[in-house]
């Protein structure tokens, strides 16, 4: 995120379906309500744990205090919603796929994703074509494109790291994809049932990391 958050608050739920109810649409990524007060003013940044208990998963997002209701009413708790930021489009689009159990739990385990810039060589089948990679972590990545393939597709992302004469090969399935919004792209979840796949994941963001 461009700024420091001014607040840190936590959102815990038992199921993925219980994170439904609380997102709600505006602009481009939606939001998500919170009960309690609100822990600043409208517009002030904050950072948003969410916690899900059964499978347990963790999501950090960036967000903005977008409204509060002040009173509670025998219907309505007192609560504040918080609107999402650009900067984690990719993990608000995995948070809302891992509620609607669009995805399997490999693609929303505890992993660390880490933002990234880098041009791709993406393989699908026979053909190929260049898109850029957005994050990496050990089981997964998001490629933003505005042609996603279709859910469920194997694919194949060739990746040369920085100052680099060798590239790196990560096959996977496309987990799910988001065709509208700045941020059109599909998430890829990665084969690697013997986690072999993990000196190469480390080895591209060590690179990144120098560049």
């Amino acid at each position: 995120m461009g700024s420091t958050p001014h607040h840190h608050v936590h959102l815990i739920v038992e199921t993925p379906g219980d994170l439904l109810p609380r997102c709600y649409p505006n602009g481009r990524l939606g939001g998500l309500t919170l009960n309690g007060q609100a822990p600043g003013a409208l517009g002030e940044l904050v950072k948003v744990t969410v916690r899900v208990r059964r499978p347990p998963r963790e999501f950090v997002l960036g967000g903005q205090i977008a409204w509060a209701r002040h009173k509670a009413s025998k219907q309505l708790h007192e609560s504040f919603g918080v609107d999402f930021r650009d900067d984690d489009d990719s993990t608000v689009s995995r948070m809302l796929a891992f509620a609607r159990n669009e995805v399997s739990a490999e693609t929303t385990r505890l992993e660390r994703r880490v933002p990234l810039e880098l041009p791709i060589k993406l393989v699908h089948g026979s053909r190929s074509r260049r898109e850029r990679l957005s994050d990496l972590s050990h089981g997964g990545a998001f490629v933003r494109t505005w042609d996603p393939i279709d859910v469920d597709e194997v694919v194949e992302l060739v990746v040369r790291p920085p100052s680099s004469f060798f590239s790196l090969h990560f096959k996977g399935r496309v987990a799910w994809i988001r065709r509208v919004g700045d941020a059109a792209g599909m998430g890829i979840e990665f084969f690697d049932v013997d986690g072999s796949l993990r000196p190469s994941v480390d080895r591209l963001l060590k690179e990144a990391r120098r560049a």
